[in-house]
């Protein structure tokens, strides 16, 4: 990842963090309607597509976050592997686990540019 193009790195980590904040939404919405209002889940979920909507909707933001995991994200290969675990074990937790924090990522920028560290 010798010719990173830090643009493309924080439009993509925008775009995640749009993203798994919008699928948040959409989840817990769900699940706090299952429990604030249950005839009403019931009437509007009485059978189990709509729910299978809501998890077919995580699938490709889930493949999207391993791919800017893996492609995109610039940190080291053993912070790449136990993200992209927790993103294919652990759900919508993964997501956030790998939600992306734009300080972070300047900061391991600058220090993929300079060349020398301590190994922080």
């Amino acid at each position: 990842m010798e010719n990173i193009n830090k643009e493309s790195v924080y439009k993509h980590a925008r775009n995640l963090q749009w993203v798994i904040v919008l699928y948040s939404t959409i989840f817990l919405s769900r699940f706090v309607l299952s429990f604030g209002f249950p005839d009403f889940y019931e009437q509007l979920f009485s059978d189990a597509v709509p729910s299978l909507y809501i998890m077919a909707l995580g699938l490709p933001i889930t493949a999207y976050a391993i791919w800017y995991v893996l492609q995109v994200a610039p940190m080291r290969q053993v912070s790449k592997t136990n993200k992209v675990l927790g993103l294919l074990f652990l759900g919508i937790i993964g997501m956030w686990m790998t939600f992306p924090l734009i300080y972070k990522i300047r900061k391991q920028l600058e220090r993929k540019e300079s060349g020398f560290s301590f190994g922080k």
